[in-house]
């Protein structure tokens, strides 16, 4: 006495195994696009950290803050000049905003040292150069 489903099963066995075979060929298809998709979106990222890298050693020195281009990089967007500026612009905001509350509370200057401020794109006198050490201690916080 056996099960009407066990022998339908053996009878059919050829069948079900190619049916598995053709859902793991199409499961093996998707994943391989997405790996090519993934590989693609990885070349243009790193494309755009080398325009970045480019964009940043052609600028005067100390005039990209890395953490804005940091910032960008964590959002998924590109590291151009117009988004890496118009990210320094809005951290300069909200620094300026938030050194305003503070300021009220405290009688603290709310202007910002020379060494943390944000320069800005217009005429060279306007720029701020990083000294060595400024670098090398930027260099050691982002390593943290």
């Amino acid at each position: 006495m056996t099960n009407p489903l066990v022998s339908w099963i053996q009878d059919h066995s050829v069948l079900i195994l190619a049916g598995l075979a053709v859902v793991e060929g199409l499961i093996c298809l998707g994943l391989l696009r997405n790996a090519r998709h993934a590989h693609h979106e990885m070349k243009a990222a790193q494309a755009a950290a080398l325009e970045s890298a480019r964009a940043a050693a052609l600028a005067a020195p100390g005039a990209i803050d890395p953490e804005a281009v940091l910032a960008l990089l964590r959002q998924g967007h590109a590291p151009t000049l117009d988004n890496v500026y118009a990210m320094m612009a809005r951290r300069e905001r909200e620094g300026a905003d938030s050194s305003d509350e503070q300021g009220a509370t405290s009688s603290r200057s709310s202007s910002p040292s020379p060494a943390t401020a944000i320069p800005t794109r217009g005429r060279p006198e306007e720029q701020t150069s990083l000294t060595t050490s400024q670098v090398e201690e930027r260099l050691r916080r982002y390593e943290r």
